[in-house]
């Protein structure tokens, strides 16, 4: 796909009876699909239609082969970015059953877009980190006074997407990782952890 048509998806993953939210931007960072409460089979139909240049997906890739977290959440906490803990398989406990959610997402896609690894974004799905995203896109931390979705919609808004006709902060979160992925494909970005648990796709900013 050329950079004149390029397109990123940006996907937020859930526990299936919830559903995952979908946003797909262009290159001039207009929204071009806004989805929610979608199955696996609707994530994997939709985003295989719009064949992004970058599909990029809020859950972690696969589990810690280093200890109780990644590499990549250990990278972004020395930097005061705060993230839940991807330790070991623990088996079927209710509180990971999402991240299967995200790695069956990836599994889905991996045919057509394999998993981000490091280098260039193009062609990958790529795991990311919408607070690592709004925090390093925005130069701070979100202050403790601010709600959440608001801080991500004005980061959303200042980096020129419309995040007005976002209907909900999931479609906030799916929309920063479609962000984040335009951003990959223009080469601002850098990445956290280990190939072999999983890297995190985040912007470089350059102020």
């Amino acid at each position: 796909m050329s950079s004149e048509t390029a397109v990123a998806v940006g996907i937020d993953v859930a526990e299936l009876r919830k559903g995952l939210d979908l946003v797909g931007l262009d290159r001039d960072r207009n929204v071009l699909v806004t989805r929610g409460r979608l199955s696996l089979d609707e994530v994997a139909e939709i985003t295989l239609s719009l064949r992004p240049a970058v599909v990029c997906v809020d859950s972690p890739s696969g589990w810690s082969t280093s200890g109780p977290s990644r590499l990549a959440e250990r990278q972004l906490a020395r930097i005061g970015i705060q993230s839940y803990r991807t330790g070991p398989d623990p088996g079927d406990h209710p509180f990971y059953r999402w991240m299967r959610v995200g790695f069956e997402v990836f599994k889905r896609l991996a045919p057509v877009y394999p998993l981000y690894r490091g280098g260039p974004v193009a062609g990958t799905a790529a795991e990311i980190f919408p607070h690592a995203s709004a925090c390093l896109l925005s130069g701070r931390l979100r202050p403790r006074d601010v709600p959440k979705e608001r801080f991500r919609r004005t980061v959303l808004r200042e980096a020129g997407v419309p995040e007005d006709q976002l209907e909900s902060s999931d479609r906030v979160d799916a929309a920063l990782g479609a962000l984040t992925g335009l951003m990959g494909l223009e080469g601002e970005h850098s990445a956290a952890g280990d190939p072999s648990e999983g890297i995190i796709l985040i912007p470089a900013v350059r102020r």
